[in-house]
């Protein structure tokens, strides 16, 4: 298994599906591109944009919860794939032992950020895409492809997504969404009353 870091999350452009950039620490050239939902997307662009939330969100009631049971996330690792879905373990050590948790992908890298441990990834199990070669293939007018490179449409689009220099939220839509969070107020969840006098009903 390698280590591998978040570089960011790109969009697939046939799609728009997100994906998730994971790039290997010792070697940056290689990513392991993994498509994932659009909450959890939202999840990790939170954490790596560090808005501040007035209560905590999904992934940050794990780690609280977590941590209040005397826990600590060691690492996560990707380890396998099985009917096209990829399969996580949240390694949770407690108490001098480890505690495997199964996950997807994309919950595992969120806690793994909110813990700042290590992410660990099989790379027999997700395909990788080398930035150098496709560079060498487009050179030499090569026109295959695997196929995730075709679901990354041009390699101007797949540099664009792991370029440390692009932000991975607009700052405008990082402005937009901290209005909203202080914006919230208790009373707006609540029920209205006709909505009230309809349960009752129920």
């Amino acid at each position: 298994m390698i280590e591998v870091k978040v570089k960011n999350i790109g969009l697939d452009s046939i799609t728009g599906s997100p994906v998730l950039i994971l790039v290997d620490i010792n070697n940056e050239e290689d990513i392991y591109p993994i498509w994932i939902g659009t909450a959890e997307a939202e999840g990790i662009l939170i954490q790596q944009s560090g808005v501040e939330t007035p209560r905590p969100l999904t992934y940050d009631l794990m780690k609280n919860i977590i941590e209040t049971l005397g826990g600590r996330v060691k690492e996560v690792r990707i380890v396998d794939k099985k009917d096209n879905a990829y399969i996580a373990e949240i390694i949770i050590e407690k108490n001098g032992l480890d505690i495997v948790i199964d996950a997807r992908p994309s919950d595992a890298v969120n806690i793994a950020l909110r813990f700042g441990a290590p992410i660990m990834l099989n790379e027999n199990v997700v395909q990788k895409v080398n930035l150098k070669e496709i560079k060498e293939k487009l050179k030499e007018g090569i026109e295959e492809k695997t196929e995730t490179e075709e679901n990354i449409e041009t390699l101007e689009e797949l540099e664009k997504a792991v370029s440390e220099e692009e932000p991975t939220i607009e700052d405008e839509e990082i402005k937009k969404f901290k209005e909203m969070l202080e914006n919230i107020k208790p009373e707006d969840f609540a029920l209205k009353p006709e909505e009230k006098e309809e349960n009752k009903e129920k």
